[in-house]
């Protein structure tokens, strides 16, 4: 039974709080009292839990102090928070100003998100009347040594980042903190647990462009409402018998016009490679329904594709290299004995026999296009655009959004789920080619009309039984079912003006296809603002508007997924922290366009280095400070861990995207870093600027032994060029895809050219 919730008011802004010592200690910002005295030192603090940190950090020689406040239900957050408020600190809503959210037991939010798991800065931050509001222009004391913050709010907010307890830690990709912008007027996410009337998820707050996005993510702030769940367990492996495999090597003697002398390694070595696959693969794609996958079945392009694909992850390159040419091989030879006929070839297998033929064919062409995307040579990328291609027209052929019909039993229903993620997957990696090569998509978002994915639970019922329990628990609120053009429509449109059902939520892989429509449109709409001759393709503020309001729509969808986290780790798979990767690119992208910029496609590190340095190009705003804390936020953990640690253990565990993502991060970091560090910067820094650039400068002084904030300062792009060889460390340890070593050693060239022009200046 839930205590009815107390108020307690401040009389001289009328904030409320749930607690008496959150009034207490919020009325002593109004009074500047610091009642915490150190014994030590001269210095005072307004929280006990504060001088506790300080006797920690600054007295070492002393025990450490047991104090701690009372009121701190999230002590590892502290230094998020005290972040989040030094450097995107608003005016804070009070009751009466706007329909602000509540939740048991915590103060009220501002319109802010932290930076890891992104919650809040709640009433330790005190309230600023309107005229205190600092904009851009504003004239501030630049970066000199007076407008640095205090030594020890650096040193506590490293001290509070947590370790992560496994290797796959949510921590390492922190969530954007973007501040709210004042152009437009959007939702705010409803915060409360998952028993709290929905209505209350649609009030909105004037100037809010993005949720409180992560309070309740269940693997940093558990709540009563979220049931714990154990750290997900590998699958059970892949047994391959020796009469499958003898099954298999017979089939290919059917090819012996493609290949005279097939490579296939023992099946001890199949087992362990479909394992790779199982385990490395298909939690980031989970198209194939492992629950009823039978070895012995599959067609013999699935078959060598899967067991190449997972030779990748088992670090197994020379086996998955020679199972990658024989799979090619046996696929497209497959393709045009079956489906380059202008009629039907004379052995026409029956319908549901072709029809299973067709989807394990495209699978096998997906997995094909996957291992051969991200190397230069061995295999080269350039044969995966050109399978992309192939597989965009098997696609097309059996109908890019036509099902089977299925008669509501289990394994009728798997078959049509099965081949919908297929084609979804199919759309979300062409995508990525986009993303990473600049090249056209091959498959528009307005093609699709299927419906969104189900949940995970549902896809990973193991029996007939469990399914059928899973779907009448989920029957009551059927927010899956929805086409995907309906969803778009939904994100894109205010919900009081939209004649359609709004869109609550979504399954995490549907969200995951959403993200990627979303991406899809930004690129579209930035091609078509490029001029010609021109480096830049600056989007008009309608067409941010309109973007960012289905990003924020998105991210309170995803909030009420109730499968959603960013810990990869979750039993529901990953899908929904790949996603949030994929919500940060997109806001990277509306700052600056990278699309072809980057120059990925001529794998030269001195080229990519030199189009990035030349033709991304960012000017001074609101909207640019916010992304530069996002990209300086998502590089704090690592610097904590260690650097070269995390790059030698943690940085395989991550997608390709993630390192995308971390690319343009470091990059955009550095353009802000630049315009930021000019001599006499017109109009002079804001108080948020300045407060950022002391914070990154902190960093590199935590990341570098023996560098000087004064160093760092004395050269133009001496900043900019160190914060980018800490971002290109990260990706310079050996790892599955070589697209991710190209990375680092192009950051560290692109580090190579800022420390060039200063030598110039």
């Amino acid at each position: 039974m839930v205590k009815p919730s107390r108020s307690f008011q401040c009389q001289r802004c009328s904030r409320t709080f749930s607690r008496l010592e959150h009034l207490q200690r919020h009325d002593r910002s109004h009074t500047k009292e610091k009642p915490f005295a150190c014994n030590k030192c001269l210095k005072s603090f307004t929280r006990k839990d504060l001088l506790a940190r300080h006797e920690r950090l600054s007295h070492t020689s002393e025990a450490v102090s047991q104090t701690s406040s009372p009121s701190s239900s999230r002590p590892f957050f502290d230094g998020l928070d005290m972040l989040a408020s030094a450097v995107t600190k608003q005016p804070m809503s009070t009751p009466t100003q706007h329909n602000a959210h509540f939740i048991p037991g915590n103060a009220t939010f501002p319109h802010v998100m932290s930076g890891v798991g992104s919650h809040a800065v709640s009433d330790q931050t005190p309230a600023r009347a309107p005229s205190e509001t600092t904009t851009f222009g504003e004239s501030f004391t630049g970066f000199g040594a007076s407008a640095s913050y205090d030594g020890d709010d650096f040193t506590s907010f490293l001290d509070s980042i947590p370790l992560p307890s496994h290797p796959f830690s949510p921590s390492y990709q922190p969530l954007p903190l973007f501040p709210a912008l004042q152009f437009d007027s959007t939702p705010v996410y409803d915060q409360s647990n998952k028993d709290r009337d929905r209505d209350a998820a649609s009030v909105t707050t004037p100037g809010s462009v993005l949720p409180r996005h992560g309070t309740q993510l269940p693997s940093l702030q558990p709540e009563e409402s979220h049931t714990p769940y154990k750290s997900r367990q590998p699958r059970s492996s892949i047994s391959v018998t020796t009469q499958c495999r003898d099954r298999y090597v017979a089939l290919l003697t059917d090819y012996a016009n493609v290949i005279t002398d097939p490579f296939i390694p023992s099946r001890h070595a199949l087992s362990r490679c479909l394992t790779g696959y199982l385990t490395g693969y298909h939690k980031h794609y989970p198209f194939k329904h492992i629950a009823t996958l039978d070895v012995e079945s599959l067609s013999l392009p699935l078959f060598l594709s899967m067991a190449a694909l997972g030779a990748r992850y088992c670090r197994e390159p020379d086996t998955s290299m020679n199972l990658y040419l024989v799979a090619k091989a046996v696929t497209m030879e497959h393709i045009r004995r079956n489906y380059q006929w202008i009629l039907p070839p004379p052995a026409t297998p029956s319908p549901a026999s072709r029809d299973q033929d067709h989807l394990d064919t495209i699978q096998a062409l997906v997995m094909l296009t996957s291992i051969s995307s991200w190397f230069e040579r061995n295999p080269a990328y350039s044969e995966g655009l050109f399978i992309r291609g192939v597989l965009e027209t098997l696609v097309r052929q059996g109908g890019i959004n036509e099902l089977p019909s299925h008669d509501g039993t289990w394994h009728s229903w798997i078959r049509t789920e099965e081949r919908k993620r297929t084609k979804l997957v199919v759309f979300c990696i062409l995508n990525i080619h986009t993303i990473v090569f600049d090249v056209p998509p091959l498959v528009l978002t307005e093609e699709l009309t299927l419906d969104l994915p189900c949940t995970e639970k549902e896809w990973q019922a193991t029996t007939a039984e469990q399914w059928h329990s899973e779907r009448a628990q989920r029957l009551p609120q059927p927010v899956v079912e929805i086409k995907l053009q309906d969803a778009l429509s939904s994100l894109f449109s205010q919900p009081a003006m939209s004649t359609s059902r709004h869109l609550e939520s979504f399954s995490s892989m549907g969200g995951y296809v959403l993200i990627h429509s979303i991406i899809q449109n930004i690129w579209l709409i930035q091609k078509t603002c490029r001029l010609p001759h021109t480096k830049t393709s600056s989007l008009s503020t309608t067409q941010i508007a309109s973007l960012e309001h289905a990003l924020e729509q998105w991210c309170q969808c995803w909030e009420h997924n109730q499968e959603s986290s960013i810990d990869p780790f979750n039993p529901h798979g990953p899908i929904s922290f790949t996603s949030t990767a994929l919500l940060r690119l997109a806001y990277i992208r509306l700052n600056a366009d990278f699309s072809s910029a980057r120059r990925l496609q001529t794998w030269d590190p001195d080229a990519i280095a030199q189009s990035l340095l030349g033709n991304v190009c960012v000017e001074r705003s609101d909207r640019l400070t916010r992304a530069a804390l996002h990209c300086a936020h998502a590089l704090s953990t690592p610097i904590k861990l260690g650097i070269n640690f995390v790059a030698h253990t943690h940085v395989a565990s991550w997608s390709n995207q993630y390192v995308l993502c971390s690319m343009e991060c470091a990059v955009l970091l550095a353009k802000w870093l630049e315009v930021a560090t000019v001599l006499d910067p017109q109009p002079e820094l804001t108080e948020q600027e300045s407060k950022l650039l002391e914070f990154v400068i902190e960093m590199v002084m935590e990341a570098r032994h023996g560098v000087s904030r004064e160093w760092l300062l004395g050269r133009p792009t001496r900043l900019s060029a160190s914060v980018t060889r800490l971002w290109a460390q990260l990706f310079t340890a050996d790892y599955i895809w070589e697209l991710v070593n190209l990375i680092g050693r192009s950051l560290n060239r692109y580090a190579d050219r800022l420390e060039s022009l200063d030598g110039l200046n």
